[in-house]
């Protein structure tokens, strides 16, 4: 208890949470954690608590589509052109300077519109909040009553001319499609900032957590993918399941985040509770804790006790890694396991000795050293009861010893199987699996870090998005990514989608030259090739 967070006591001005905020690393922070958001923090670059309560209220749809002035801009980009000197800030009147000084003359809140209307028109606060109301629930009818006393009002208080008075009104009238509560924007505001604070001073339970959360979301395995790799830019390790902690979810372990094992696709909560009765069982039999099982303990007297689903997705998913065998192998010498008899398996577990309810059990050193001393009929000391079996067994040692494919991992198949049982590929990537002769320079993360000048990139191409631009030509956005973590912001202009459209599709694997977009922070496609 002594080493918990008190939230309510953190330091509001930590600059380096500013700086993760700023930077637009805010997957997972509250309300910025879309591409959205994403973008937008980079843009305004918040360093106080009314500059993100801004930030907040600037993403939504209507600062982000109400537009003015010449040429027409939104007010969400007007308020971050005016905050960097892009755009002079100038105040229609002098009066507005007290009310619209903290978000740079742009109309943000509701809250805004409310003070106005007490300043220049004389609202006492019943008739400003009746403006609310019109504002928030976008009552036009309600709206004309207010803006008749507004005017009325104005002409009394003689702040502003009736035509000043008129402009201004027109501004809290359209305020109606964007404004936003400023009561909320601080509150939402303050969540955002603790979230950030989490992830920037404790990042290893922050994005444990967030993974936790996860399961919860509309899609769970692309927010996976994204946590993934957003830890990866920040060196935080999100590794496979480890059978031997029989972890439901994901856990800390060692500056490491894990995944559990109902974490694993057509792995279930029930499954889990069952593998954990199981391994206390077999553990009681074989006298060995899990932790010092080897691969053919497993396989010879674990394996059945689960579905062949089960046993498929701990293997395919890496739970089963510490074995020191290729993934391939096991899924292998699991379907020959199950071409024994039941009386052949009890052989070979050593149950067939007679010696009470738990006779003494035979370790193996491998499974095809069970398989040969299994292969003789019983008068011969083996565990086939007829000459027929011994065949058939005879049969399974040959293809034990002389597959007849491959069986070893290779990159494009582990992260296939990665994403596929645990919607990321963790310990490796398709490009880890190309040739030799492949000359990259420059990985994912080391762009992310700082990396500028003559780059090139070994990666798979993870989303592809061509838009029509308005001069009715074509260009594309890509999402990239090798072993190291993805960036998502890469663009191809029309020329380069022209010269490489064939290449540049989801999924492949591709040789890519890019420079640094320097006004946006990305990525910009020079040259493409096929690996």
């Amino acid at each position: 208890m002594e080493n918990m967070l008190d939230i309510y006591s953190i330091d509001m001005e930590c600059q380096k949470t500013w700086n993760l905020i700023s930077s637009g690393m805010t997957k997972g922070v509250f309300q910025l954690e879309s591409p959205l958001g994403r973008s937008w923090a980079k843009k305004v670059k918040p360093r106080s608590l009314e500059e993100l309560a801004a930030l907040i209220a600037l993403i939504r749809p209507g600062c982000l589509k109400a537009m003015s002035g010449d040429p027409p801009k939104s007010m969400a980009q007007r308020y971050v052109d005016r905050k960097f000197g892009e755009e002079d800030l100038e105040y229609f009147h002098p009066s507005l300077e007290t009310i619209l000084g903290s978000t740079y003359g742009v109309l943000v809140y509701q809250e805004q519109a409310m003070q106005m209307a007490q300043v220049l028109a004389g609202f006492d606060l019943q008739e400003a909040d009746v403006l609310r109301k019109a504002i928030g629930k976008k009552k036009a009818d309600i709206m004309a009553k207010v803006k008749k006393s507004f005017l009325t009002g104005a002409s009394k208080e003689g702040v502003v001319t009736k035509e000043e008075a008129e402009e201004i009104f027109s501004w809290i009238q359209e305020s109606q499609r964007y404004s936003f509560n400023k009561s909320h924007a601080v509150s939402y505001a303050k969540n955002a900032y603790w979230s950030a604070y989490c992830k920037t001073h404790y990042p290893h339970q922050f994005f444990c957590s967030y993974l936790v959360g996860s399961a919860w979301k509309q899609d769970p395995h692309e927010e996976v993918q994204e946590l993934v790799n957003d830890s990866k830019i920040i060196g935080i390790d999100v590794l496979p399941p480890d059978f031997r902690d029989v972890k439901k979810t994901f856990y800390l372990k060692d500056d490491s985040i894990f995944f559990g094992m109902s974490d694993i696709k057509q792995v279930g909560s029930s499954a889990v509770d069952k593998i954990s009765v199981k391994i206390v069982e077999v553990e009681a039999i074989i006298e060995k804790k899990v932790a010092a099982w080897s691969w053919a303990d497993y396989l010879i007297f674990f394996s059945k006790n689960i579905s062949s689903t089960v046993n498929k997705a701990l293997m395919s998913s890496g739970s089963l890694d510490y074995f020191k065998v290729p993934r391939n192998q096991m899924l292998y010498e699991v379907e020959l396991w199950n071409k024994l008899t039941v009386k052949e398996m009890e052989w070979v577990k050593g149950q067939n000795s007679g010696e009470g309810l738990f006779p003494k059990v035979k370790s193996w050193g491998s499974f095809l050293e069970s398989l040969i001393a299994c292969q003789p009929v019983k008068k011969e000391g083996g565990g086939c009861s007829n000459s027929k079996r011994s065949q058939i067994l005879l049969d399974i040692i040959k293809t034990t010893k002389n597959p007849p494919h491959k069986l070893n991992d290779s990159p494009a198949w582990i992260s296939w199987a990665e994403e596929k049982f645990l919607g990321a590929a963790l310990t490796c990537s398709k490009v880890e699996g190309c040739s030799d002769s492949v000359k990259s320079n420059t990985t994912c993360k080391e762009f992310i870090d700082g990396k500028e000048g003559f780059m090139v990139f070994a990666v798979e191409i993870n989303r592809s998005k061509q838009i029509m631009t308005k001069r009715g030509t074509k260009m594309a956005f890509l999402s990239i990514s090798d072993s190291s973590c993805c960036i998502d912001s890469v663009v191809c202009f029309t020329q380069e989608l022209e010269d490489y459209q064939g290449i540049l599709h989801e999924g492949n694997t591709i040789l890519l030259q890019a420079e640094k977009d320097k006004k946006r922070g990305g990525l910009i496609v020079k040259k493409a090739w096929q690996i």
